[in-house]
């Protein structure tokens, strides 16, 4: 994940390598005024937490009236679904697979609605619960019911918003024509340098990726070239990119909003396009979405050195 908070750098290290979640804890309870950070550091100690279930379940238990660590776990269990629906197999295998995940989705959808209980105010939990139900909902409109509830608190929270983008692709039962309408709709009227111009490079990604999924090898590379090189992609996504970077930085998902940008001008091959982006959009990659075309590391190492950008 792309962010730049020395405050959390810590916390994550120390739930990570440490096993330590008492700076993690302390970070998310303090977040509260400051809705933006608080989905970036839950995201990120979420993601953390993923080989640390055992010792959030318990603080959870322990302590079962607070908040914070109801909502700690709930991302952790989010991320973990996520990743075991992105493993491979077959047959038997991704039976368990699709059990493992459904089981993971369910005890998210109770620790999140926990925190949700506890503060009524708290957009974030709605916002990961959006997310993660995207997966195994119990009814056709959760995923919708859950991101309405998180943008009544907080209208324009971008993780809730680039989630919800990627529940309209035809992965989820959707159309490349809803993710990009949903994508226009809620980028429109945005500030310039507000990170949710980035719905318009996530949204035409997609619309690559979708691409990618349909036909044999040489039909998709043809059907990824020609999308990307469309002169209206092209047109609506270096506007949407203008937008960006017409403002500053001072949001927290600025970064993962460039990134997006750089992503989709680098497998465009437009080097001086992805370079603004990239040398706004920190030192480490976010993993969505450069992971659709490869390794997140690899992609945006290579990406930054054909765009000339070098250094921390």
């Amino acid at each position: 994940m792309a962010f730049e908070d020395e405050e959390l750098g810590k916390a994550l290290v120390a739930l990570e390598d440490d096993g330590d979640a008492t700076a993690a804890l302390e970070l998310i309870a303090s977040t509260g005024s400051d809705v933006h950070r608080r989905e970036q550091v839950v995201s990120v100690l979420g993601g953390a937490g993923v080989a640390r279930l055992e010792l959030l379940r318990g603080l959870a238990a322990a302590q079962a009236y607070r908040g914070e660590r109801w909502l700690l776990l709930g991302a952790a269990l989010a991320a973990a679904a996520w990743e075991v629906r992105e493993g491979r197999g077959s047959g038997r295998r991704l039976d368990r697979r699709i059990q493992a995940q459904q089981a993971l989705v369910a005890e998210a959808r109770t620790a999140l609605r926990q925190a949700a209980a506890f503060d009524r105010d708290d957009a974030v939990a709605w916002s990961e619960l959006a997310g993660v139900v995207i997966g195994a909902p119990l009814h056709v409109t959760e995923p919708a019911d859950a991101f309405k509830r998180a943008c009544v608190l907080v209208p324009d929270l971008y993780l809730a918003h680039a989630r919800h983008l990627v529940g309209h692709t035809r992965r989820w039962y959707g159309t490349p024509d809803r993710v990009l309408a949903f994508a226009r709709t809620r980028a429109a009227g945005r500030p310039d340098g507000h990170p949710l111009h980035a719905l318009i490079a996530l949204a035409h990604i997609e619309g690559c990726v979708d691409g990618l999924l349909r036909g044999n090898v040489v039909g998709r590379a043809w059907r990824a070239w020609r999308y990307l090189g469309d002169p209206d992609v092209r047109r609506e996504t270096d506007a949407a990119a203008d937008r960006l970077l017409a403002g500053d930085d001072a949001h927290p998902w600025a970064m993962a909003a460039h990134q997006a940008f750089a992503a989709l001008y680098h497998q465009g091959g437009d080097d001086g396009r992805a370079r603004p982006h990239l040398l706004r959009g920190g030192d480490r990659p976010t993993v969505w979405p450069w992971r659709y075309f490869g390794d997140p590391e690899r992609l945006f190492a290579r990406a930054r050195s054909r765009a000339g950008v070098t250094g921390c």
